[in-house]
């Protein structure tokens, strides 16, 4: 395994973990100490939020894999100030300063991946470590929920054993930092400091299907713990494990729509997994049975999440590689400003409705209009350089 692969392998582990512990944990925490879902909601958009402002900092460092280690110092800090976190206060700060580390450490992955883009077999690389990723998802969703238990079988209060349980976002992100580090002193390109700084809307329609893919997901992800736990009356190590579930479905997605895309091709697999994603999300909305409610949740994001690495690399082919690392800045931004928009909308839905019908048809919507438009934005040209 080269350094990079290395790197690369054990930050995704590293971020996976720290951010699926985060949000099993911190909705769960709020609800423990007698918050709402839309305060809830609206911690986790906060963290989304700040997921834009960390990618907008990475415009400050030296080159784009530097996000990657200057990343993963902000989750830890993150996790160990939700830990210590005396006041909802300090847990907006908690929340803020590890959503700035993953907006940094996804710019530095893209920034990284991305110069294949185009390239005979470029969303492997792509789709290999957003599994990764989730498979610390899945890692950290399971951890935290067992920790939880744990705590409260030892005699630890409730609340009191959630926040402790942010010690494992904070152990893993520390731990991925050594090989990232190594890795980091081994690369010497620098981007140009001129293509940073892309204009604000560069790139608002390839980007179209990813924005409207990652709002459900923000929307109907996000806020799952909280209905399990408010609508089902999950346990948090029930909430953990069906967290798991749904890391494991986007593991198994991803591999399926990159094997599925190498023999079909992207835009048809993009297209039809999409698309079965809005069915799914349409009947989930008219559900009221614990066990089905999971199983169409995992099934949307196994068919949803799954084309994602897809629709990233494929918006990214059709661009110059001179201005990818710029471009990954600006939809970065704009993805997390989406994701935090349609958590906190879908906190206030939970809030205002007896049910969550609301939140889910809105999700069902997004999801179609997403296939609609990855199947305009895939059947455009790759980037080919312009010959004299």
């Amino acid at each position: 395994m080269t350094s990079t692969r290395r790197a690369l392998v054990a930050s995704a582990l590293g971020a996976g973990i720290s951010y699926s512990n985060l949000a099993v944990a911190l909705p769960l925490l709020v609800l423990a100490e007698h918050g709402s879902a839309l305060l809830a909601g609206a911690l986790l958009a906060a963290e989304t939020v700040a997921f834009s402002l960390g990618a907008l900092l990475a415009i400050a460092l030296p080159r784009g894999e530097s996000g990657v280690v200057t990343g993963l110092a902000c989750i830890a800090s993150g996790d160990l100030l939700l830990i210590a976190a005396p006041s909802r206060g300090a847990l907006v700060v908690g929340a803020l300063v590890h959503g700035c580390g993953m907006g940094l450490f996804w710019v530095g992955v893209q920034a990284s991946l991305g110069r294949r883009s185009g390239e005979t077999g470029s969303q492997r690389a792509f789709v290999l470590q957003y599994v990764v990723y989730i498979a610390g998802s899945a890692t950290g969703a399971a951890l935290t929920g067992a920790c939880i238990a744990l705590l409260r079988a030892s005699g630890v209060a409730h609340a009191t054993s959630i926040r402790v349980s942010f010690a494992v976002g904070a152990t893993a992100a520390l731990l991925a930092l050594p090989p990232a580090v190594s890795w980091l002193r081994r690369t010497t390109e620098v981007a140009p400091r001129s293509r940073l700084r892309p204009p604000p809307l560069r790139g608002f329609a390839l980007q179209l299907p990813d924005l409207l893919l990652v709002a459900a997901m923000g929307m109907l992800l996000n806020l799952a713990p909280v209905v399990l736990n408010h609508d089902f009356r999950f346990t948090p190590l029930a909430v953990g494990i069906v967290s798991g579930g749904v890391a494991a479905a986007k593991i198994g997605g991803s591999v399926t729509a990159g094997r599925i895309a190498h023999s079909a091709g992207s835009r048809r697999t993009v297209g039809a997994m999409l698309a079965g994603s809005a069915v799914a999300a349409a009947i989930l909305a008219g559900t009221h049975q614990a066990y089905l409610y999971v199983f169409l949740t995992v099934a949307t994001a196994f068919l949803a999440i799954g084309v994602w690495p897809i629709v990233v690399d494929g918006a990214l082919a059709r661009v110059s590689p001179e201005e990818r690392y710029g471009l990954s800045i600006v939809w970065n931004v704009r993805e997390y400003a989406a994701i935090a928009a349609t958590t906190a909308l879908g906190g206030y839905l939970l809030d205002v409705s007896a049910r969550p019908t609301l939140l889910l048809a809105l999700a069902a919507v997004l999801l179609a209009t997403a296939a609609v438009s990855a199947l305009a934005v895939l059947g455009r040209p790759v980037y080919a350089p312009r010959t004299a």
